[in-house]
């Protein structure tokens, strides 16, 4: 991959204000290849004019990544939920923030009895519920939706509620099957009929495995580093064919013409051409802060907060108010921002997700629109610096963050005597497998790929959990019961919240990894 040593970004362009640069495409191929992009789309509409659409680089090894290319869309698919559940609140069959969501849905039950009555619809897509991760439960699960939701009586959480995000996908998924039951319908058909359809979405579906009866749909990408993203050594993935449990939270695939198409519809109050078909005081209640996400001031490019709404980030950029949310999913991101005092509405999406190009494309272009003043290179200096501390940060993930190694501090047991089942019924089923040939410990568990487990010191082993364009490692500490025997191991991690796993059977297993 070759890189140019001057970026057209910095070069005299001709524009006109109100407009975008006339070699815009050639700008933002020159910013593909310097932010390391396999393939991407853009597409902005500006005052109900379709301005710019158009696709960059390769969305496989061969095709061309155009404007129709469809792909995941991940969390932007928040957005729709709380859309479709707006509209059951418009019908009179739900209500924001008074009825507990345990009404609608009596299989939502908490550990604690008094937060399961609390909890409200607001509470659950405004992510401030405070339930920890629950994904090795969820992930690639063959339990359904309702069934893997029961098991939610066993997570530890603390019984506050909390102003800050609590980014939660779980509890989207909570949200959506809520509304589903009401609708008397599939969560899927909800968003259908109540989203799709009445906007016109006619590119817009669920699930990666639906993508393949399309001729026009990317793969994604990952790289090792960002020195490898730089070179163009790519990891290509595959679509997931496994049902997204949590498919509220991300399950949505789309294309930029679409994305902007439903960006307007609710820039305008659910109107479309001229005709009301969405509730426009649920629109505005999705666009309404509930929590934030960034409580801080940052530049002063930016708003002093960023707050969150239901299934929306709400900021402003340069004074201009700003409703925008962002998706990342096995290998894809998506970004759809809304600037609804300039009609304004940006899509991009991308086939690599490590970029952070797509979030930050529409402040270049409001930058372009208006003629404001540059204070920032958001396509040639911000977005691939951010993307090479994304790698950077992707990197450490992989190494973890255990206290210093003791040398000469074996296990209390032979490795032959961790193998085993272990379960935490919030997180699913672990299994701890003894490879003989190797006298290793492998880590067996179906939201990842399996591990090799490597001894640290007295009981505490690492291992890195991978996922498609994921990884991060964590620590295993084993415990020995009253019996001399391993009883039970925690999970040391941020992520997991040193979750309990408690051996399954008393007589240690042996097995072989299999091939």
């Amino acid at each position: 991959m070759q890189i140019r040593a001057e970026p057209t970004s910095l070069k005299a362009t001709t524009k006109t204000k109100d407009s975008l640069p006339a070699d815009f495409s050639s700008i933002l191929e020159d910013a593909r290849i310097k932010n390391c992009i396999q393939g991407m789309g853009v597409a902005v509409l500006y005052k109900g004019e379709l301005i710019f659409a158009d696709g960059f680089g390769k969305r496989n090894d061969e095709d061309p990544f155009t404007k129709d290319t469809l792909m995941p869309i991940g969390s932007v698919t928040k957005s729709f939920t709380a859309i479709a559940i707006g509209e059951l609140v418009a019908e009179g069959k739900m209500d924001w923030d008074t009825t507990p969501v345990n009404t609608y849905l009596p299989e939502f039950e908490l550990k604690d009895p008094v937060l399961t009555s609390q909890l409200t619809l607001v509470d659950l897509l405004s992510h401030r519920t405070n339930l920890p991760n629950v994904f090795m439960r969820w992930f690639k699960s063959k339990e359904s939706r309702i069934e893997l939701i029961k098991y939610l009586r066993y997570a530890d959480q603390p019984s506050k509620l909390t102003s800050t995000l609590n980014y939660s996908n779980t509890m989207y998924a909570v949200a959506g099957e809520a509304g589903a039951r009401v609708a008397g319908v599939s969560y899927e058909e909800l968003v259908k009929t109540k989203v799709f359809e009445p906007l016109g979405l006619t590119n817009s579906g669920f699930s990666q495995s639906a993508l393949k009866q399309f001729s026009n749909y990317a793969l994604p990408y990952d790289a090792a580093s960002f020195e490898d993203a730089k070179k163009g050594n790519f990891i290509r993935g595959e679509l997931d064919e496994d049902y997204l449990t949590d498919a509220p939270a991300g399950d949505i695939y789309s294309n930029v013409l679409d994305l902007v198409r439903y960006g307007r519809a609710v820039l305008k109050g659910g109107e479309v051409d001229g005709k009301q078909v969405l509730n426009k005081e649920n629109v505005a209640e999705a666009w309404t802060g509930r929590t934030f996400s960034l409580a801080t001031r940052r530049t002063p490019d930016f708003a002093p907060v960023q707050g969150y709404g239901l299934g929306w980030a709400i900021d402003a950029y340069k004074g201009h108010a700003k409703y925008s949310h962002n998706g990342l999913i096995s290998g894809y991101r998506s970004s759809l921002d809304i600037y609804p005092d300039l009609d304004l509405v940006v899509a991009a999406q991308a086939n690599v997700n490590k970029t952070v190009l797509t979030d930050n494309l529409s402040h270049y272009i409001l930058d372009e629109l208006l003629d404001l003043p540059r204070t920032q290179d958001w396509l040639f200096d911000v977005s691939p610096t951010k993307t090479e501390r994304t790698y950077t940060m992707s990197e450490k993930a992989l190494r973890g963050d255990f206290p210093e190694k003791i040398a000469n501090r074996p296990p209390a047991h032979s490795l032959k005597e961790y193998a085993g089942e272990y379960t935490n019924l919030a997180q699913g089923d672990v299994s701890i497998v003894y490879e003989e040939r190797e006298d290793a410990l492998y880590f067996k568990q179906a939201a990842f790929f399996d591990s090799r487990m490597e001894h640290h010191h007295f009981e505490l082993f690492t291992v890195v959990l991978r996922m498609s364009a994921f990884g991060s490692a964590v620590g295993v500490k084993f415990e020995t019961g009253a019996d001399g025997k391993v009883a039970a191991f925690t999970l040391v991690g941020p992520e997991y919240m040193d979750a309990v796993f408690k051996r399954k059977v008393a007589v240690p297993a042996t097995a072989a990894k299999e091939e």
